[in-house]
This record gives structure tokens, sequence and C-alpha cells, in this order.
């Protein structure tokens, strides 16, 4: 079995619920995603930085009880990395996790979108942001119709 073929099955299997990276520096804002996240029944690992965000992945590469993540929700400017830096080195040897990147940049939304990602600028609101989630863990289309639909 690949390995995106058993997380869909996770995922379906634990009704939608979620193992979330939440990389923000700004702790309000942090706290506010975290909530919104926890509220729908995720599991949230928070990070206010690159430094944390990559302890936390290393920590489920390294631990064999400690499960993946199935989305990692980043800010661009995160300090230490930019975000679609920590996108552009997961894509490159995980492409089926959720990624939702938080930029305010349309050149960054766009190659961030071309790597699968979500794109979300500010200011969004909690169903913009929930709807985002959504669709950053749902399977991509194979033809680039549906994919144009998926990513508008």
């Amino acid at each position: 079995m690949n390995q995106a073929f058993a997380r869909e099955m996770h995922l379906f299997e634990e009704e939608a619920s979620l193992r979330v990276l939440l990389a923000e520096d700004d702790p309000t804002l942090r706290r506010l995603l975290a909530l919104i996240l926890r509220r729908s029944g995720h599991e949230v690992v928070e990070a206010h930085d690159a430094s944390e965000l990559l302890e936390a992945i290393a920590g489920t590469l390294l631990e064999p009880r400690e499960p993946a993540f199935d989305l990692i929700v980043c800010e661009q400017a995160l300090p230490g990395m930019p975000g679609l830096s920590v996108l552009a080195g997961l894509r490159a040897r995980d492409p089926a996790t959720g990624f939702v990147l938080l930029t305010e940049s349309p050149e960054v939304q766009r190659r961030a979108r071309a790597l699968g990602a979500v794109a979300l600028a500010a200011p969004f609101n909690v169903k913009t942001f929930e709807l985002a989630v959504r669709r950053s863990t749902q399977p991509r289309p194979a033809n680039d119709q549906n994919q144009k639909e998926w990513e508008a």
C-alpha cells in the first residue's frame, strides 16, 4: 500500500481528525488558529519558528512511535526559514502531506499552489481557514481541467 493511500485511509478511519503542525511566530494568531483546529477535533503541535518546526518534523522521522503530520500550516515569514522553503523541502520527500501557506505575496501563492499547497492570504476568517484546511488534505485531481477547478 503506498504512503498516500495509507494516509487517506487513516484520515477516513479517524473521521477527518488530523495531526497538524502549526508554525506561526505571532503568538496571538498562533493561539487563535490552534483553537480553531482543536475545536474541529484536530491534534495540534505548535511551533513559533523554523527551528521548532524542523524539530517537530524530525521527531516524526526519528521516533517510530511519533505519528507523522497530516497537515502543516505555516506562515511564509517564519523566522529562520521561509514557509515556501519548508514546503519545497517537504515536497521533495513527501508529496502527500497537506500544506497551508499563509502569505500575502501573489507570486509566493502561485509557487505554493504549483507545489500542491493551499495558499491563504490575510485577512481571512474562520470559515476560509477551515476551508483551506479541508482542501489541503483532499487528494489532488489527476487531470489538468479538474486541477484548475480544485485550485480556484
